[in-house]
């Protein structure tokens, strides 16, 4: 039954890939579109609150990376809102700063990376991951249909089990030249990780982090890793930490926009300034990204509407 079961995925993607996007498939990215796992709660009124016919057709699916250590509560140390046009193909990226500054139920104004981890210490993995996809949720103003929890370890075995991935850096970072790179798995982990090297800090990260992203979802599913998708799928599972989308609703996905145009993928970042403000969580002043959420707003109207 196994054996059966990886040959009907396999199958599944050739068809995809090869003859246009099979009903299988449309169907369960149809069912991605329509589950929700947050909407907006706004009691203060801080939310971006984008109308529900705007996001018709969309599927937003949150991607958390964790620096889950041990049996520690881990932040989500990285926050990006993918947003795709399951019509048009268009695929927008907003990249959310760790340091952003929200107002989290029972906390008070502190930094949406602890939504996580303080979700994890009152109720486990799970509830760390439905906190952080609430405040993500409620900063933006967006529905969210669906996540992803993966640690860093699991990103770099993935790198590797596809033969590494090509991307063009326009500044060198660390001791990874500018310019088109081939990266294995540490390399891409270092590249995912570092900010303390560039010029702009988290937002070059998030910036080179779209690019990681975008090069390996293509690298999955190109013709030499389809008979890989077992082996990472399996890798996927070791290190992935929570999910609401079951293998064959994220294989869907993938091939659904497999190959979509580099001009079809938009990256966003949220517009803000830096401020220090007192975090009551460690009761001590902290330096915070405070989100002009006028601008907000505007980022998110015109992400959803590519």
């Amino acid at each position: 039954m196994k054996k059966k079961y990886w040959i009907a995925l396999i199958a599944s993607s050739l068809l995809a890939i090869g003859g246009g996007i099979y009903f299988w498939s449309g169907h369960l990215v149809e069912q991605a579109v329509t589950s929700v796992v947050a909407k907006p709660t706004n009691p203060i009124d801080t939310t971006a609150n984008i109308p529900e016919e705007v996001q018709k057709d969309r599927v937003n699916i949150l991607l958390l990376g964790s620096d889950a250590r041990a049996d520690e509560a881990s932040r989500s140390d990285t926050m990006i809102l993918i947003s795709a046009d399951t019509k048009t193909k268009h695929v927008s990226m907003i990249s959310i700063p760790r340091d952003t500054r929200v107002d989290l139920p029972g906390i008070g104004l502190t930094k949406i990376t602890h939504a996580n981890a303080m979700g994890e210490v009152n109720g486990g993995v799970h509830a760390g991951t439905l906190a952080a996809v609430q405040a993500a949720s409620n900063l933006l103003g967006v529905t969210i249909n669906d996540y992803v929890k993966l640690n860093f370890v699991g990103f770099q075995k993935i790198v590797d089990a596809i033969g590494g991935i090509d991307v063009t850096l326009p500044k060198a970072v660390g001791n990874i030249k500018a310019g088109n790179q081939h990266l294995n798995g540490e390399m891409a982990l270092q590249l995912a990780r570092n900010r303390h090297d560039l010029a702009d800090g988290d937002f070059g990260r998030q910036r080179d982090q779209s690019y990681l992203l975008s090069a390996m979802g293509n690298k999955m599913l190109s013709i030499e890793n389809i008979p890989k998708l077992p082996q990472l799928l399996n890798i996927i599972h070791t290190d992935l930490m929570d999910t609401n989308l079951s293998d064959a609703q994220s294989l869907a996905l993938a091939t659904d926009f497999k190959g979509v145009a580099k001009d079809n993928i938009k990256y966003f970042q949220l517009p803000g300034k830096g401020i220090t403000a007192h975090d009551p969580l460690v009761g001590a002043d902290l330096y915070y990204y405070e989100p002009d959420m006028a601008g907000v707003k505007k980022v998110v109207l015109e992400a959803v509407q590519y």
